[in-house]
């Protein structure tokens, strides 16, 4: 009997923790520091990309490339405002596709090989070169 009582206080403590994590991960927008830099959480997924395609969710995604210089990457949105980051790898060509939303791209990653397809709404991308934002960005930053 008292084996039954230890289990299922155990069960219970596992399923708060458990049940925890879910809500931080669906937590509000946030700044969080990784890797030394500043990164604007997303309030619904953050997605590493694995393959390519790498697509986002339509919700409120930060997307981050795939891991390794030389990797070229494509990642396209669906909506909602997205935070793409494909400037941790350079000597690649990442190709990103927008949709709607108010995004942030940073394509920044030290070649020139980039190209940004942004969409509707009014995004940001952060770029080495203006040739990189092909279309569909409200505001270039040259880094």
């Amino acid at each position: 009997m008292r084996r039954i009582v230890v289990v299922s206080a155990l069960v219970a403590a596992l399923m708060a923790l458990g049940a925890g994590a879910v809500f931080a991960q669906d937590g509000s927008a946030g700044t969080t520091k990784e890797d030394g830099v500043s990164v604007i959480k997303a309030g619904n997924q953050r997605i590493q990309c694995t393959g390519v395609p790498c697509i986002a969710t339509g919700n409120d995604d930060l997307v981050f490339e795939r891991i390794g210089n030389g990797k070229q990457d494509r990642i396209i949105l669906r909506g909602g405002d997205d935070q793409v980051r494909a400037n941790a790898y350079g000597n690649d060509r990442d190709v990103i596709r927008g949709t709607s939303g108010f995004d942030l791209i940073y394509v920044d990653d030290g070649d020139t090989r980039d190209r940004i397809f942004g969409g509707k709404g009014r995004d940001k991308c952060f770029v080495d070169a203006r040739a990189e934002a092909v279309a569909g960005c409200s505001r270039i930053i040259v880094q």
